[in-house]
């Protein structure tokens, strides 16, 4: 009996050595995580867990957040791999970094993983320069062409006087605001000709990475203002715009017999008649017709009285409003006419135009 009770004992023994040398699997070991995150493009964020995951969770947008204003719009998933789909990356024009935080995911059995959080380096590829737009300017204000404003597709920096040719016109300065370069030039009055001057890049200026740019395709400009020529000289216009002619007969003038004597405006524009255009005078309304000429006053001949007040010391003015809404050169003209002798000019009759602010 005392040996089999020894043996019985070493048996125990054994069992419970071998019991303790068998490893156990720890809480940490088997725990879901990220493993990684990858950048692929601006709208695409890869996340790859360490395990199976927990559809539910991984799929829901609110899971995933970064910041510097990019957004999850969508979440795809497949194995262990979470697909981001992005907004507001697309809209930088320079790489970024925005901070991922992931958090709220669990594993199949429902154990939550650790929330994470990375530096995710978005990349914005660099895209060519291109000139979008050119607008001639009047910066000073007195129907002259003084400057260029040239819109690019991203903002540059390192601009120049002597990095640009504007055709026609010399280039006097340079700044820059974004992506618009603002070329000042030597004062020119406005032509058909010169108006819409081909902007070229001859120097050197930097993109919005910083990178050397020596070659843009040329923009030809348009006219960014409203330029009047009122009695041969130009001014700048508001859109809405007050302009009044005095209007001065000699002392000795007397209506002719047989004359109807009117005010004939013509209004062209890039010397094309502007068409059923409305303006206003003293106190009536008028429109330019298909040839863009408007006879006033409305169907009837100036009265005598006015043609006394044109006689009287430097000539008495007639006011005018109308709204010019595109840009261009514009020539308007008022001139007293005999519209029963094929709108021949009156004899003795001077204008003199100015602009009301």
């Amino acid at each position: 009996m005392k040996k089999k009770g020894n043996k019985l004992m070493l048996t125990m023994s054994a069992a419970l050595i071998a019991s303790a040398l068998v490893p156990t699997l720890s809480s940490a070991a088997t725990k879901l995580a990220v493993k990684k995150v990858t950048f692929v493009n601006l709208k695409t964020v890869t996340v790859e867990f360490t395990g199976a995951v927990d559809s539910k969770t991984a799929l829901k947008v609110a899971n995933y957040k970064f910041t510097s204003g990019v957004t999850v719009s969508k979440v795809a998933l497949s194995g262990n791999k979470a697909t981001l789909f992005l907004k507001g990356a697309e809209s930088k024009t320079t790489s970024f970094k925005s901070t991922l935080t992931v958090s709220n995911i669990k594993d199949k059995k429902g154990n939550a993983v650790t929330p994470f959080k990375t530096t995710v380096n978005f990349v914005v590829p660099s895209k060519p320069v291109v000139f979008t737009k050119a607008q001639t300017l009047d910066v000073n204000k007195n129907g002259k062409v003084d400057a260029v404003a040239v819109t690019l597709n991203q903002n540059v920096t390192g601009v120049d006087k002597t990095d640009f040719n504007v055709a026609g016109y010399k280039v006097t300065g340079a700044s820059t605001k974004g992506s618009v370069a603002t070329l000042t030039l030597e004062e020119q009055t406005p032509t058909i000709a010169n108006v819409k001057p081909t902007v070229s890049l001859v120097g050197e200026i930097k993109d919005s990475s910083g990178k050397a740019v020596k070659s843009v395709k040329p923009v030809q400009a348009s006219l960014g203002f409203l330029s009047v020529n009122l009695g041969g000289e130009r001014f700048n216009f508001n859109p809405t715009q007050q302009f009044a002619v005095k209007i001065k007969l000699v002392d000795t003038f007397e209506r002719p017999a047989g004359s109807q004597l009117r005010f004939k405006v013509e209004i062209k524009r890039d010397g094309k008649p502007v068409k059923n255009l409305p303006f206003n005078y003293v106190i009536d309304d008028s429109s330019t017709d298909e040839n863009g000429v408007a006879y006033i006053p409305n169907n009837r001949e100036i009265e005598d009285m006015y043609l006394s007040l044109f006689k009287i010391g430097d000539g008495f003015p007639v006011n005018f409003t109308l709204a010019l809404k595109t840009p261009g050169l514009y020539d308007i003209s008022v001139a007293l006419v005999d519209h029963n002798k094929n709108d021949s000019l009156v004899d003795g009759a001077s204008y003199q135009y100015s602009v009301t602010n």
